[in-house]
């Protein structure tokens, strides 16, 4: 039952039109898949692929839920990836697939994404092979761990960027999710940003009763340090 109301939702009969810049494919090795929010692929992730392409990388925006299936109010939304999300296999099926319909040839994959986008972004790190990083932006850490160490990417290099104030992601899960990734010998890097909630990176964000709120200064931070972790991965 499970797959069958997963493949309605996210498989069959679905169209998507992934967001791709490749122009400047040559400068780079790296191929990067940037993960969306909750509420889909949008401009600012497309805004996002733009700006990264500008520095030479060949960048693919996933279109997660399809073209015209993007959830529009927030209970939609929270139901659509809570389905997304109740069961590992199908979901990095999912990833897999999306991952290599954007994929061109066979260089080095690194994914990013952002809120849900980021945990998506750790889950391929994680478990696909031929990931070689992956960036979180403000993404929680009850990602799905590996069934084994031997199953592990452990290869993966890691960046999580985090607001400090963010409530969806407490000491405890950051502490579990670094001693996980400890223990597996993974290279990672946790930042954690002062004065900073949920959705940092989004302009559209300002909701500071819910915790989320766009910080511009942290988000250019944000993508310095983005800058300096594809670099070290060339």
């Amino acid at each position: 039952m499970m797959s069958q109301n997963f493949d309605s939702l996210f498989k069959h009969n679905i169209e998507r039109h992934h967001y791709q810049k490749n122009k400047a494919a040559s400068l780079s090795p790296l191929q990067i898949m940037i993960w969306p929010t909750f509420s889909g692929l949008s401009d600012f992730e497309k805004q996002f692929a733009d700006r990264l392409a500008e520095q030479g990388y060949a960048v693919t925006a996933i279109d997660l839920y399809g073209h015209g299936q993007n959830p529009q109010d927030f209970p939609d939304k929270r139901a659509k990836m809570g389905a997304l999300l109740a069961d590992a296999e199908s979901l990095h099926a999912l990833q897999q697939e999306l991952t290599q319909q954007a994929r061109q040839g066979d260089s080095a994959v690194v994914h990013i994404g952002f809120c849900l986008g980021g945990r998506l972004a750790l889950e391929a790190g994680l478990h696909f092979t031929e990931t070689l990083g992956a960036a979180s932006f403000h993404g929680v850490m009850s990602f799905y761990r590996a069934q084994s160490p031997e199953q592990a990417n452990q290869k993966v290099k890691l960046m999580i960027m985090n607001g400090y104030q963010d409530p969806l992601v407490s000491d405890e899960d950051a502490q579990s999710a670094k001693q996980y990734w400890s223990s597996l010998g993974i290279d990672f890097q946790f930042f954690d940003f002062g004065n900073t909630v949920h959705s940092f990176m989004l302009p559209s964000a300002n909701n500071p009763d819910q915790s989320s709120l766009y910080n511009p200064l942290v988000a250019q931070r944000g993508f310095s340090y983005l800058m300096n972790f594809l670099a070290e991965l060339h």
